[in-house]
């Protein structure tokens, strides 16, 4: 482009010419004056002696489209870049268009620019995949069919279903996504890898129903396709059929003896169905595929810990010491471990020994927990202290947290509520800090304080949903302010409906207010989500007042079973009693 035309417009910039405002509309014009009156960048209107231009036109297309998002107007950008992509022959300026109108998100301006760029480079594959998402995203399944076909083939093989289903995952519209897939399919019937990416994008959208339809039919036409099964179990056993999901593992073991990674899903299916007695042959079968295998001995480790075989879970965590391999992962599940099953002491130790690695940190903030737990918060304070001054700022603010847990938990409130003065000096206003001493207030029954700690976070991100539901929870149970606390607790319920935690606030504020059947649905679903002290000491009194003693009762011992001296359990116990 000429250097003439690139004066003559930057000489339009300064004359007294029509001028629009970036953030007016199009017939919104006012004068020169009025214009440099303000500091906002102006885009001018070309004279008609250059409009007739093409070449100039696309440069004026391309200043007005700079100033334009210069100045934050990203939606008028998208525009200016737009007609210059139409205008110009240059597949950089379309690509520029598209990139612009996507992060203003007009998805019909980012779809023409991306088929003009399609169309002055059409081997690129950047190009084909936006213009493809855009086209699922405009609910045309089948354009959008035909650029994934491009896109599958320019890429090849396997890996081309892979990069199909990484695009469609990112679609609005699900349905023209599966749609595209389907007629992808469609038109390559004999592959089984299309087979399998339909039913596992269908998985991917929560289409379990659809998943298990696409992967049979599939495994009518190809019952050897191993990866086949495996989608199909696992849609099965999102519908809850955990037997036929296991069926369909079992049988993709049969045909595939030898494939750990079939063996492996299968031995994770045993273990979420607590089979237990199929489980130790299936993880010897596995470790004897590749005895030397240090990530496949992990992973079994960690299998029969999730489903509570210590001693089995140990056996394979210390041969995987034994081999020198993959020792500080290792140590740290091994401490994991000892810490599940009580031995506290074994755990300080496997964690002491770990000294780098992605586990270091966690293992030093565990370390310090369970010293604090065996022998007293003074006993860990050095280590609390050298992690209070970490470089990872966040890791620095859980050590505060943890060691000012350790010290309520210990009875001792006023010194967590100075060690977390301290960690807020260090970092102020963090919300972790401010959140831990409103909990640390709210046990000393300091309310003002609690509220006021709670209150500050919600100042900083008014939706905090853990902040609402501790404020909520804190007026509810230590005030009789019920109908504010109930609105904070709603609000925090309606960003996490299946929380534990919000849903006991939620069950105990009903019952303040009175409605004891609607607070009894409520804590008795919060109870099977999570077995906690408190949440059963809330259910134990709502069954109470409604006449279920047996059941409070049996509720309460239950939860002392699990955990012997929570002090709301003892104190509810006996209050009932009483």
């Amino acid at each position: 482009m000429s250097r003439a035309f690139f004066a003559a417009l930057s000489a339009l910039l300064v004359a007294g010419c029509a001028q629009t405002h970036l953030n007016a509309s199009s017939g919104d014009q006012y004068t020169t004056g009025d214009a440099y009156a303000t500091d906002v960048p102006m885009i001018l209107s070309p004279p008609p002696s250059l409009v007739a231009d093409p070449e100039a036109d696309t440069l004026f297309s391309l200043l007005a489209a700079e100033l334009a998002a210069q100045a934050g107007d990203y939606s008028q950008a998208s525009r200016y870049y737009l007609d210059a992509a139409r205008l110009s022959d240059d597949a950089r300026v379309a690509e520029r268009a598209t990139r612009v109108a996507l992060f203003a998100r007009h998805q019909e301006r980012a779809l023409s620019a991306a088929n003009r760029w399609l169309a002055l480079e059409p081997d690129s594959l950047e190009a084909m995949q936006i213009a493809a998402v855009l086209q699922a995203n405009a609910g045309r399944g089948r354009e959008a069919a035909a650029l994934l076909q491009r896109v599958r083939d320019k890429v090849g093989g396997e890996e081309g279903y892979r990069v199909v289903v990484s695009l469609l995952v990112q679609a609005e519209d699900r349905e023209a996504a599966l749609l595209a897939l389907e007629n992808l399919v469609a038109a390559d019937p004999d592959e089984p890898t299309a087979w399998q990416a339909h039913a596992e994008l269908a998985l991917r959208f929560d289409e379990f129903k659809r998943a298990r339809t696409v992967a049979r039919a599939g495994l009518e036409r190809f019952p050897d396709a191993v990866q086949l099964r495996l989608v199909l179990a696992r849609a099965l056993s999102e519908l809850e059929d955990p037997n036929a999901a296991l069926e369909a593992l079992a049988a993709a073991v049969d045909a595939h003896p030898d494939r750990r990674d079939v063996r492996l899903a299968y031995a994770r299916a045993l273990v979420e169905v607590d089979d237990f007695e199929r489980v130790r042959p299936e993880f010897d079968r596995l470790i004897a595929l590749a005895p030397e295998d240090s990530e496949l001995l992990l992973t079994t480790a960690l299998l029969a810990l999730e489903a509570g075989r210590f001693s089995l879970a140990q056996d394979y965590l210390e041969r995987l010491l034994d081999s020198g391999q993959r020792t500080d992962d290792a140590r740290y599940y091994l401490g994991r471990l000892h810490e599940q099953a009580g031995d506290l002491r074994a755990a300080v130790r496997a964690y002491d020994r770990i000294t780098e690695g992605e586990h270091a940190q966690d293992a030093d903030l565990r370390r310090a927990r369970l010293i604090a737990r065996l022998d007293g918060p003074d006993a860990a304070r050095s280590l609390f202290a050298r992690l209070q001054e970490d470089s990872d700022e966040q890791y620095a603010q859980s050590a505060y947290v943890a060691e000012a847990n350790a010290l309520r938990e210990s009875g001792a409130l006023d010194a967590a509520v100075r060690r977390l003065a301290q960690g807020l000096i260090q970092f102020p206003g963090a919300p972790d800090l401010l959140y831990m001493r409103g909990l640390v207030h709210e046990r000393a029954g300091n309310v003002p304080a609690a509220e006021a700690d709670f209150r500050a976070i919600l100042e900083q991100d008014p939706d905090n949903a853990t902040a609402l539901n501790a404020l909520g929870y804190t007026l509810a149970d230590r005030t009789d302010r019920y109908d504010e606390a109930y609105d904070l607790i709603v609000r925090a319920y309606e960003q996490r409906p299946d929380d534990a935690a919000v849903i006991d606030s939620y069950g105990w504020v009903l019952y303040r207010l009175g409605r004891l059947d609607e607070a009894l649905v409520k804590l008795r679903r919060a109870y099977r989500l999570m077995q906690d002290g408190e949440i059963a000491s809330n259910l134990a009194v709502v069954l109470w007042e409604l006449g279920e003693r047996d059941e409070s009762m049996a509720v309460i011992e239950e939860a002392l079973e699990r955990d012997p001296w929570h002090e709301r359990l003892l104190r509810v116990q006996r209050e009932l009693l009483d």
